[in-house]
């Protein structure tokens, strides 16, 4: 039983002095630990956003239009966007009433089992 105390016990020490030992060479030169996926989406994505919001105040900025002219085709825009999108929900939960009466009406003529 010593012995195999003392393989284990050896056995732990030199797994944890490995492990200490590889990310202190890797800190030495210069090099890391692979990185998730995740770790390197996400800040990408973060910058694309910023670079479009970037990219369209600097189009507003040097547009060819006067900047009342801008305000209000932009105001326009969103007033129409705002306006489809409340069609586009009416009609959505339209289509839900519907479904749920189809199925509802379905339950209605099914025979129970008694």
């Amino acid at each position: 039983m010593e012995w195999k105390n003392l393989v284990n016990e050896m056995n732990k020490n030199a797994s944890q002095k490995y492990d200490e030992g590889v990310n202190t060479v890797l800190d030495r030169l210069g090099l890391q630990e692979k990185r998730s996926t995740s770790d390197v989406v996400l800040p990408m994505i973060g910058v694309f956003g910023a670079g479009i919001a970037v990219g369209a105040t600097l189009g507003m900025l040097f547009a060819p239009k006067r900047g009342d002219a801008l305000r209000h085709d932009l105001r326009h825009s969103i007033e129409d966007l705002q306006q489809r999108g409340k069609v586009r929900a009416s009609e959505m939960v339209e289509r839900e009433h519907a479904n749920s009466g189809e199925s509802r009406g379905s339950e209605a003529e099914t025979p129970s089992a008694e």
